[in-house]
């Protein structure tokens, strides 16, 4: 027999293997039968040996094996973590053996949705008694003890569960409810923490996006004042502006990656921009700088005289302004920007790079982060020209990481000062500039 008290006939299909731990080593599988049968008659015991010892001997731990579910259950209830042996320091421990984990209660545990409220449990359980054993039957009700139509259902093995979902889900309209029976497995711990996480995800980017676009808050009838105020200046014959605005708009140009590095190239960023602001319903003429010095003057607090104090001040202001600007836009639009966005970076087929120092990596991205997530996450901070996040081609789930790209480095230095260590549930995002393709070669 091996060590085992054995019966010719079988255990119940749904009959659980035990482990019991905090047994005296001197015990033998008689010993443990007699503490086990007041429960229910026992199928097998083997008690696991040190093979390394001559006779093997006892670990104190062993498998018991019931003829029925419910006797396991009942000895569990009886003796873990109550009941001591002679000559232990410690209360016996009874749980399934690991091989019975995969019957897990919500592995075999359904939601029924659409219930008629009339139903009482005793109809759930005929309703559902044709596919196995249930263990468990409960409707939800409210404070007040009515139905609030749905319910819970436990088989005793995932396959009867299985059954009952193919042959029960939308196959009839109860009396009451407006669409067929919904028949699933219910959410797991696992599936409520995914919606807490994506709940408490939702509330963070709505306050990451209140506070980071302050500028368009206001509205632009913000603007009036300092608008005025830069307007008088500029049409005073005592204010140079003209100088110290071109060569900023070089500046400009510069610090946010504009490509031909002229006044023409940063005016065009602008005025691609002023296209979006002119869908939101703005009332800024781009192309005008009085208007753009007026940004400036919301963005930056500067006043009409700022604009005298050389080309320093005046390229923080426009670039303050170029900020401002886009971030209204982005505010104002997230969805047609963020959605004009995906499919150009689709239709291209491939990731877009910014320039030198506008790249972005993002580490511990939420699993079920997408690519518009992460896109709208880091909208704020500027002009976004690509958001990817990886994905494993054979599984088809995130990798949990990817890039971001800004056409600028200063968007980026801002979105890695708000974003890294920014937490998402039990994660905090790691933000860094991606590496230089040149970094890696040694000349």
């Amino acid at each position: 027999m091996n060590g085992a008290l054995e019966h010719s006939d079988q255990p119940d299909p749904d009959a659980i293997k035990m482990f019991v731990g905090q047994i005296p080593r001197s015990w033998s599988e008689k010993e443990l039968k007699e503490l086990f049968e007041p429960y229910g008659a026992v199928y097998q015991i083997n008690i696991l040996r040190d093979r390394s010892q001559n006779p093997p001997q006892s670990k104190g731990c062993c498998f018991v094996t019931f003829y029925t579910r419910k006797a396991a259950l009942e000895a569990q209830n009886a003796l873990h973590n109550i009941k001591t042996l002679t000559g232990m320091h410690h209360p016996i421990q009874m749980k399934p053996a690991d091989s019975e984990k995969s019957n897990a209660v919500e592995d075999r545990k359904l939601f029924i949705g659409m219930v008629s409220k009339k139903c009482n449990e005793n109809d759930i359980r005929v309703m559902f008694s044709a596919f196995g054993q249930i263990e468990e039957c409960r409707i939800l009700r409210g404070p007040d003890g009515l139905s609030r139509g749905c319910a819970f259902v436990t088989f005793s093995t995932r396959a009867m569960a299985q059954n009952a979902i193919k042959a029960m889900h939308q196959s009839q309209t109860m009396e009451g409810c407006s669409s067929p029976i919904v028949v699933k497995f219910a959410d797991t711990q696992k599936d409520k923490e995914q919606r807490r996480l994506q709940q408490q995800l939702a509330q963070q980017m709505q306050q990451l996006n209140s506070a980071t676009t302050w500028g368009s808050l206001t509205g632009l009838g913000g603007l009036t004042p300092q608008y005025l105020a830069v307007r008088s200046a500029a049409a005073s014959p005592t204010t140079t502006i003209s100088t110290p605005y071109c060569s900023s708009m070089a500046n400009v140009a510069a610090v946010t990656g504009t490509t031909a590095g002229s006044n023409a190239g940063a005016m065009n960023s602008l005025t691609s921009l002023g296209t979006l602001q002119g869908l939101a319903g703005a009332t800024v003429g781009l192309n005008n700088i009085n208007a753009l010095a007026g940004m400036a003057a919301l963005n930056g607090g500067l006043g009409g005289a700022g604009l005298t104090n050389g080309t320093a001040g005046t390229m923080d202001a426009l670039t303050q302004a170029y900020s401002g600007i886009q971030q209204y836009a982005a505010a104002a639009l997230p969805t047609l920007y963020s959605q004009s966005l995906l499919q150009q970076q689709g239709a291209a087929g491939s990731q877009k790079e910014g320039p030198e120092g506008a790249n972005l990596f993002i580490y511990h991205l939420p699993q079920e982060f997408g690519d518009q997530d992460i896109l709208q996450m880091f909208m704020p901070f500027g002009n976004v020209v690509s958001a990817k996040v990886f994905i494993d081609k054979q599984t088809n789930l995130s990798k949990c990481f990817g890039f971001v790209s800004y056409d600028n480095p200063v968007s980026a230095q801002a979105a890695i000062q708000a974003m890294n260590g920014f937490q998402i549930g039990m994660k905090r995002l790691k933000v860094q500039l991606k590496r230089s393709k040149n970094d890696s070669k040694p000349y």
